[in-house]
């Protein structure tokens, strides 16, 4: 060998070497990379690969009337749930098995699918409160439906149907919108409220996550239990609610409005009954309402839905917080309160009503064609509903002094009540808001004139109000001027059983008016009840208690009248108040009278059967 061939070999072997040498830095580092740097990482990734974690929904809280009767509760169910990226394996048929097991399209399991996106080992909830046909099913299918598990989870159950179905509310799933408002804790899975209590208070009522980690195989099947954290169940919530008065008004407007003549289409209203001196409500109706189970079960959520939303009637509009409906002749003892309290006229001071105002207002009897009421008073003139009474005085009072009383009273704004969807504000007319609501007409029709007042002063002008604005204005005269604040929960509980909350009666505010007008307003607001020609004298006859109230009607150009009643007893010591509005079914005293007489008679023990 001679010395450049030994010099070529020696540096050949030089090379090798090298290249064995960098090779094992490569190893090691590579080695050192994934056990020691990303080390920690890889053992979460291969945990993630062999460890499931289940979240355990707690048991909801329960929705309870001021009686203990349960409303709401949860009950326990199966539910069907998918690992997205397991059941992403194995290809399109186990998504049409699957699909066929659930009796779900495609199209519903991929959207299901989707609110688990960004959580690929997570479990997605697809279906709730299946049958044991089903988990059977899925149970014979296992080995071509990896990924998918079945857990024993709590569900919604509505136990009054559509008994106060706006107060209570339902469930669905959650949307984008709420995802970001709830928190992390959430997923886009998950069912929450929507509206009324299960919608204002899902927070307490859902409770507190738990978690199961499980360890599964090859196929996603859980194979052992490696921890739990239990859930913590939700609070429950009482509430003010009367259930047996909520059905005996719900009841009762169904039954009545089948015996209206010459009305067929009637068929949607609403009823508040509260406690005026503390401000409970104990009957919130608005009719028609909804199942809430049918909104939470998802055989049956998406037709249900689609039905109530192309239903004219509006069955999810709370009519007693969002509606807005003129006052018709009930707002005449609010401009009997101005009347009084801005000296126009005192309550025992004659008026000859001779049937037309000065503006051409007329009163009903010489619409039919009767002789006018000639000299009367305050109480005459409120249990005969006379137009000419009101709408003269109320003109001399003026729209700037009624308008502030009608802001006194709390038209235009909130009630208060913590309800989701809130209450509407409503509207009091002024000059100024005349001038701008016409801003685009001539000058002339921005003006504001005497018989815009006379019409505002009987009911039928531009004023609109909710139900529970009415009721509260009331109240305020039957407790010579204070205004409680509308409440719909009584107690809320821990799941311990303390107490976190429990309503006191709250003041809103007070209307200042002298106690001579008080005095007053009490004895007229008793005369559409005990004067011999009282509007609401027939519906009322034998009541043992002494009522105060008034029956209205507002007349809508084109269509068939709205029929009010607005009431309490006894008057000189209210303990409830009721109102009524029957949209579409004509006089107050025809109406919305009878049901309110229905709901006292049963709120005083006048209705049980006698032996």
């Amino acid at each position: 060998m001679t010395s450049m061939e030994g010099k070529g070999k020696g540096k050949r072997l030089f090379v090798l070497f090298v290249i064995v040498l960098v090779c094992t830095f490569v190893l090691v580092g590579r080695l050192w990379y994934l056990q020691l740097a990303k080390g920690e990482y890889y053992a979460r990734l291969a945990d993630g690969n062999r460890m499931r974690q289940l979240r355990l929904l707690p048991p909801r809280g329960e929705i309870i009337d001021r009686n203990g009767e349960v409303l709401v509760r949860s009950k326990s169910a199966f539910t069907i749930s998918v690992v997205p990226g397991g059941l992403g394996q194995a290809g399109d048929s186990s998504l049409h098995i699957l699909c066929d097991v659930l009796d779900l399209s495609v199209e519903e399991l991929e959207e299901a699918l989707e609110k688990g996106k960004g959580f690929p080992y997570e479990p997605v909830r697809i279906i709730q409160d299946v049958p044991p046909e089903t988990v059977i099913a899925i149970e014979e299918n296992r080995m071509n439906l990896p990924g998918i598990f079945i857990e024993e989870e709590p569900v919604r159950e509505y136990l009054t149907g559509e008994l106060a179905s706006h107060v209570i509310g339902y469930m669905g799933i959650i949307s984008a919108t709420e995802l970001q408002r709830y928190g992390v804790t959430y997923r886009g899975s998950d069912v929450v409220g929507k509206s009324g209590i299960e919608q204002t208070y899902e927070e307490l009522l859902r409770g507190e996550i738990g978690a199961l980690t499980v360890e599964v195989n090859a196929l996603n099947r859980p194979i052992r239990t490696v921890n739990v954290v239990e859930p913590i169940p939700g609070h429950n919530i009482t509430l003010t609610l009367d259930a047996h008065l909520q059905k005996v008004a719900e009841d009762a407007f169904y039954e009545h409005i089948l015996t209206l003549e010459n009305n067929p289409g009637t068929q949607t209203g609403a009823i508040l009954v509260i406690n005026p001196q503390t401000g409970e409500i104990l009957v919130l109706a608005s009719l028609p309402g909804f199942a809430p189970e049918n909104l939470i079960d998802q055989s049956r959520r998406n037709s249900y839905y689609a039905t109530l939303s192309q239903d004219q009637r509006r069955p999810f509009f709370n009519r007693v917080t969002q509606a807005l409906f003129g006052p018709g002749s009930t707002f005449k003892p609010i401009t009997a309160l101005a009347i009084l309290e801005e000296g126009v006229l005192a309550a025992n001071d004659r008026f000859n009503a001779t049937g037309t105002s000065q503006y051409g207002v007329k009163d009903w009897v010489i619409n039919s064609g009767l002789a006018p009421f000639g000299m009367i008073n305050m109480h005459d003139a409120l249990g005969m509903s006379s137009n000419h009474y009101f709408a003269d005085n109320g003109a001399k009072v003026g729209i700037d002094r009624l308008s502030k009383w009608m802001t006194a009273l709390g038209f235009g704004a909130p009630a208060g009540l913590q309800l989701f969807p809130g209450e509407v504000n409503g509207l009091v007319p002024s000059r100024e808001w005349k001038r701008e609501a016409f801003s685009d007409r001539a000058s002339s029709e921005q003006n504001w004139y005497p018989s815009d007042t006379e019409q505002i002063s009987i009911g039928q002008g531009f004023h609109q109000m909710t139900l529970i604005q009415l009721a509260q204005a009331y109240a305020a005269i039957a407790n010579q001027g204070t205004i409680f604040v509308p409440q719909i929960v009584k107690e809320i509980k821990a799941p311990d059983g303390t107490v976190i909350f429990r309503a006191q009666p709250e003041v809103a505010h007070e209307v200042e008016a002298s106690q001579a007008t008080w005095d007053a307003l009490s004895e007229v607001m008793k005369a559409p009840i005990v004067h011999p020609r009282g509007t609401a004298r027939g519906v009322m006859a034998g009541f043992p208690y002494s009522m105060a109230g008034k029956t209205g009607t507002w007349e809508v150009p084109g269509r068939v009248s709205n029929g009010l009643y607005i009431g309490y007893a006894p008057a000189e010591d209210p303990e409830v108040l009721v109102a009524v509005v029957v949209e579409q079914g004509g006089g107050g005293s025809s109406t919305a009278a009878p049901i309110a007489r229905k709901i006292l008679d049963a709120y005083f023990g006048l209705d049980a059967p006698t032996e």
